[in-house]
């Protein structure tokens, strides 16, 4: 990868970094303010590129890493700290079907890594589409969890109850669906991976 280009996600992710910081001193000044899940996520997830690419042996190219801090910043920090999830009610299930692309995207990494890319693509497809759909269930469980030890409402139990859950797993499965059909067209695929 080219140093400028290194330079931009290095400054991306200082930035992210910061801003986890200045919502940790607010969860801790501010009792009205209790976005732990969002600051303990904002001090790990920057990270998640490079210990997978250690994990794994891998690479992840520029757009990629890209793609990933956009899509961190929009759910973790415009949604859960910004309380944009709240201010706008459609807000939790658009970053929900993203999540579901995105999260395609790297079950499209994970056939590369297993070397089974070259499988049939009715097989990719479905491979990617139930992948994704695991991650959104984690990521169900990550809320509920911080629901329960930290006090939050991630999950909007009190006005929504399940069907919160149900209709993220729904809009995260859309995207999943999407994501496993469009990561079977070469073209999109070539141009992701390309520095």
């Amino acid at each position: 990868m080219k140093p400028y280009k290194r330079g931009i996600l290095l400054f991306i992710k200082i930035a992210l970094l910061i801003f986890a910081v200045v919502v940790g001193i607010k969860c801790f000044t501010d009792p009205n303010y209790s976005k732990y899940g969002g600051f303990i996520s904002g001090l790990i997830l920057p990270f998640l590129p490079e210990v997978v690419e250690k994990l794994f042996k891998c690479k992840f190219v520029f757009r990629i890493q890209l793609l990933y801090y956009a899509f961190l910043f929009i759910a973790l920090d415009m949604g859960i700290c910004m309380d944009l999830y709240r201010l706008w009610p459609f807000f939790d299930k658009i970053v929900h079907f993203c999540s579901g692309v995105f999260s395609a995207l790297v079950g499209h990494y994970a056939l590369v890594y297993f070397k089974v890319n070259k499988s049939p693509k009715l097989f990719k497809a479905m491979f990617i589409m139930f992948f994704s759909i695991a991650i959104g269930v984690l990521w169900e469980f990550f809320e509920f969890g911080c629901d329960k030890l930290l006090g939050q409402s991630m999950q909007q139990l009190i006005s929504t109850g399940v069907d919160d859950t149900m209709f993220d797993l729904i809009a995260a499965t859309l995207g999943a669906g999407l994501g496993g059909w469009l990561l079977t067209v070469p073209n999109l695929v070539e141009f992701l991976e390309a520095e």
